[in-house]
Formats: structure tokens, sequence, C-alpha cells
């Protein structure tokens, strides 16, 4: 099979590998027909690990129905040359995927090598975006209690209020007013983070252009 043709297949048996991709989805039918080359071969080409077909065998076994393991191998063997190459390694790891160490020795260090650059660029944005997320889900934070603070006020001055509620409601002001210095100054440390991790994912990405 040429390697046209082999990506070929990958594609068009994506809907297969999404019916045969676990215990739940494995229907009786689905054991029955299976072309254990062919699921082989589509594991293979996402880097799934040759000891998943054991989750299809547990799967058929209620239907009596066994895994054609040879053909499996087979059709996982080729999926894997595919996966293997190192401009999918670079893609592997910028996605955050982990490697299952399913690549033969002969293409495994460029692989690696790929990947392990992918997954630093992955690891950088996602610190960035997990910085960002924080800084936004404390300014909401803060205006929430701003508007707590807003209604607060607006009952203590209302002419039903007890003394007694007005001093519990001045204390509970001031716990708000408490946390929101604390999330306003976490932030600061927060953005002053950001800053130097923004530099550095920007001289990484000018690494990697350089690089390739």
């Amino acid at each position: 099979m040429s390697e046209t043709q082999r990506i070929s297949r990958a594609l068009l048996l994506t809907l297969t590998a999404a019916l045969l991709s676990g215990c739940a989805g494995m229907s009786e039918q689905a054991c029955v027909t299976a072309d254990w080359r062919t699921i082989g071969f589509e594991d293979g080409t996402r880097g799934q690990a040759v000891g998943r077909i054991g989750t299809y065998r547990q799967s058929c076994s209620k239907y009596g129905v066994a895994p054609e393991l040879d053909s499996y191998r087979a059709g996982h063997d080729e999926g894997v040359e595919i996966y293997c190459r190192a401009s999918n390694g670079f893609e592997t790891g910028h996605s955050g995927a982990t490697y299952q160490g399913v690549c033969p020795s002969s293409m495994e260090s460029d692989f690696l090598s790929a990947y392990n650059s992918g997954r630093q660029l992955f690891e950088l944005e996602s610190a960035l975006r997990q910085i960002d997320s924080r800084i936004a889900s404390n300014e909401r934070g803060k205006q929430n209690i701003k508007q707590e603070l807003v209604d607060i006020a607006a009952t203590i001055a209302a002419d039903g209020t007890s003394a007694e509620e007005r001093v519990r409601l001045v204390a509970a002001a001031a716990d708000l007013g408490s946390k929101h210095s604390q999330l306003e100054a976490e932030n600061v440390v927060l953005r002053e983070d950001r800053i130097v991790v923004a530099l550095d994912l920007e001289d990484y990405r000018q690494q990697l252009a350089a690089n390739f």
C-alpha cells in the first residue's frame, strides 16, 4: 500500500474508528463485521498503543467475538508509520496529547524531538491562557463584590433596616472590601507573571520560526 493510499484510507475510515472507539460504542454488529486491520490502522494513525485491542476484546466478548490480533497488529504497524512522522510529532505535542511510546526506534528520535518542541509551545500557551482566565475570573469577582456593596449600601440607608441589621451589613461590607483588595492584589501579581510568560512565548515562537 502506497503512502497516499494509507492517508486516504485513514481519512475514509474515520467513521468506522469512531464507532469502534470504546467499549460503549461496540455493538454486536460492529464486533461481528469489524475489519480489524482497518481498526488497527486507524488506532495507529492516532498514536494509540497496540494494547488498545484489549478494550475491543472486552467489549466483543459478550457477543462471543474475539478480535483478530494479527490483522489488528498489521494495520496498527501501518498506521504508526504515518503517526510517527516528525511533522506529526510537533502537531501531537502542540495539541497537548500524550505520546504512548508507539514509534519504532528508527523513527522515535525525530518524532520525539518534534513532539517536545510542540509540547513546549503547548505548555507556554496553556500557561498564558490560565493566567488570562484567572485574571478574568478575579475581575468578575471584583464586579460582583462592587454590586454587593451597592446593594448593602442601599439596604443600610433604607428606613426599615434595624440597627442590628446595619451593624451586620457594615461588617459584611468590610469583609467584601477585604476580598476585593485580595483579588486586586492577586491580579497585580498575575499581570506581572503574564508579561514574563508572554515574552517567553514570543521568544519561543521566534526560535521555532528560525528553526523551521
